[in-house]
């Protein structure tokens, strides 16, 4: 089969040709060995036929994967699961406070918070002991979108604000305090540098980072 002769219909009704390197990003990205990559791409190929969606393409690979790798192909399905949850936002941040209260933290979404010179709506505020998060997260349905530097320098002024409000609070001064930026996709070069450089952190862990990442 001649795959760039083939069209296939995203989701949101385009059609395009079949792109078998996508797919193949997809399932490194979920950590399938090399093998198991070329695999599965030979058989989704084999099984493709116009305008077949991209839904049924990832349930093949998904299929096929599970034969494979039952490891890998539970974490292809979850990184496919968390692209659905939108459109809106507003179930990742409720996903985001959920991972966080499963490792010990107490969380709250969707809070009006004071800052030293205006409000602001931030996504997630997580407390554990003596530290003190502000969490904006950023998702996006479609996997190839990034994060570019102007989200994490926008956050971050925004935690400066209220930060500098959090430290009036009593009993705050000597808090641990500090934004998180969390997506679901990925960020462009100059955001990680950013956030590397001002303090700002995309991890909520060992085990958040390997779902998220």
């Amino acid at each position: 089969m001649t795959t760039g002769n083939t069209s296939i219909t995203r989701r949101n009704g385009e059609v395009v040709p079949f792109d078998p390197e996508r797919l193949r990003r997809s399932l490194v990205r979920s950590g399938a060995a090399t093998d198991e990559v070329e695999g599965v791409v030979e058989e989704v190929t084999a099984q493709l036929h116009e305008g077949m969606s991209t839904q049924a393409i990832y349930k093949t690979a998904f299929r096929i994967l599970r034969k494979r790798s039952r490891g890998v192909a539970a974490r292809y399905s979850l990184k496919q699961a968390i692209l659905q949850l939108g459109p809106s936002g507003f179930p990742f941040e409720k996903y985001v406070a959920a991972l966080l209260d499963h490792q010990g933290f107490r969380t709250q979404v969707g809070v009006i918070v004071q800052g030293a010179c205006v409000d602001h709506e931030v996504d997630v505020i997580a407390e554990q002991g003596e530290k003190h998060f502000m969490i904006e997260c950023k998702f996006h349905s479609d996997p190839k979108r990034k994060c570019d530097v102007k989200i994490p320098l926008y956050i971050q002024a925004r935690f400066k604000d209220v930060e500098a409000s959090w430290v009036q609070r009593p009993g705050h001064q000597h808090k641990f305090h500090q934004g998180w930026l969390v997506t679901n996709t990925r960020f462009t070069s100059d955001a990680i540098a950013f956030g590397e450089c001002a303090g700002c952190t995309d991890q909520l862990g060992p085990s958040a980072q390997r779902i998220l990442a």
